[in-house]
């Protein structure tokens, strides 16, 4: 019998331990924004908005949020994964799915999810509430980086 309370008390303190880290989670999330997400992986700020460039409503009507910033020079595939990876992680989350342009080299968008976000979409049956676009600018050379909440509804 005291084996079967131990077991019982080590499961609901197991279960506790996670309601927690869910819960801490989602306070370090809404306090800490896409800013600090930029900040952390040198990421120059470019616009900050709820509405995309443009004025382009698409994102104000999706109840979206997106950031655009930018890192001097090209960045490889690799790269660009780390980059969002560290951006996922840095909001709670990580990274669900990943797409590559098939005619591009220089374009990239992951799709990730954190707790830490309530509001959701579903993308091809997986919940994703974070959303980077990596793009490449030859003019400028600058690789350009959207990130959107819970996706980016807007040109990148």
């Amino acid at each position: 019998m005291k084996k079967f309370r131990a077991v019982i008390f080590l499961a609901a303190l197991l279960w506790g331990i996670a309601l927690v880290q869910i819960l801490v989670t989602r306070v370090i999330v809404s306090r800490s924004d896409f800013t600090q997400a930029f900040a952390r992986n040198q990421v120059t700020i470019l616009t900050r908005e709820t509405e995309a460039a443009n004025d382009d409503l698409r994102n104000a009507r999706n109840g979206c949020q997106c950031i655009a910033g930018s890192l001097p020079g090209t960045l490889d595939r690799a790269e660009k994964k780390a980059l969002a990876d560290d951006l996922f992680r840095s909001m709670g989350g990580g990274c669900v799915m990943e797409k590559t342009g098939n005619f591009w080299n220089d374009y990239y968008v992951a799709y990730g999810y954190t707790s830490g976000i309530s509001k959701w979409k579903n993308v091809n049956g997986k919940k994703v509430n974070m959303n980077v676009a990596i793009s490449y600018d030859e003019e400028r050379n600058m690789t350009k980086i959207v990130m959107g909440t819970p996706i980016i509804n807007t040109d990148f």
